[in-house]
């Protein structure tokens, strides 16, 4: 099962590189129109829905391994949200890109010699920048509302019906403890010593019906973080087209899916470099 989740994550990121040299080629090319500028963009976004399919099907045959990926990096591991990053990112991004161009061009500005309108992402309206403003409240809101629902499904699992059959389990291990010691007392002096250890009737009838309890409540709870992945993933998916096909302009979109693919691929290689200096991968 692992090898199809591996051979979806690295065929996402080799996809990932050749998109990039696409976006990149079509961003510097003299003369490029919107229309190829628009072409390579909608090629990118369906790759991405494409691979969020691929996704939903295999987390319906294992949720909680989107939560810790084997496939990633430790440190990529520790910035997921739900098995993927965070839908609010790409908004972010669009802040960080602003901040750093006009920051990079500040002097220019202040000396009336460059105009905010001709700088990049920094050509967004009032009114684009009013939709990006909404559209991040609103997907903060939903990332809350699918943080608290794991929240609450992870101590579920806990408090039933995991903790009482691991207190059960104690209480029936403690009698049966005690009524060995009692039998092996009374018998010190028989052929008993040498005999196998005493397991009754009742906790092999505990063991049987605990595994099939457990099984069933982690079924259930790897249904649920399947879920949560599904919906995290139509929320990054959703956020991105909004601003994406929406929000932005053409060539505002393709310098945001630039900056977005290569942050990825960035952080998934620093990743690689501090596994192996850490003795991993």
């Amino acid at each position: 099962m692992e090898r199809g989740f591996v051979a979806c994550y690295e065929n996402w990121m080799q996809n990932q590189k050749s998109e990039l040299t696409d976006l990149l080629r079509v961003a510097t090319m003299q003369g490029a129109t919107e229309m190829q500028q628009r072409l390579i963009m909608e090629q990118c976004m369906q790759t991405y829905e494409n691979y969020m399919e691929r996704r939903r099907t295999l987390a319906r045959e294992d949720g909680p391994t989107f939560f810790c990926p084997p496939w990633c990096t430790s440190f990529e591991n520790s910035v997921l949200f739900m098995g993927g990053c965070r839908p609010s990112l790409m908004i972010r991004l669009i802040y960080t890109l602003t901040g750093c161009e006009m920051e990079a061009h500040l002097e220019e500005f202040l000396q009336g010699q460059r105009s905010l309108a001709n700088v990049g992402l920094m050509n967004l309206t009032p009114h684009q920048l009013h939709q990006v403003n909404e559209l991040h409240q609103r997907t903060l809101r939903a990332e809350d509302r699918l943080s608290s629902r794991q929240a609450t499904q992870q101590e579920d699992i806990a408090d039933k019906p995991l903790f009482p059959i691991v207190r059960e389990r104690q209480q029936l291990t403690r009698t049966e403890s005690a009524s060995t010691f009692a039998a092996a007392a009374a018998t010190e002096s028989s052929s008993s010593s040498s005999s196998s250890p005493y397991i009754s009737d009742s906790h092999m009838e505990f063991d049987a019906r605990e595994n099939g309890v457990v099984h069933a409540a982690m079924k259930t709870y790897a249904d649920s973080m399947a879920k949560l992945v599904e919906e995290a993933d139509a929320l990054r998916l959703a956020t991105a087209k909004k601003l994406v096909f929406e929000i932005l302009s053409t060539k505002q979109a393709v310098e945001l899916l630039i900056a977005g693919k290569q942050l990825h691929l960035s952080v998934h290689d620093w990743g690689k470099q501090r596994d192996l200096q850490n003795g991993r991968g």
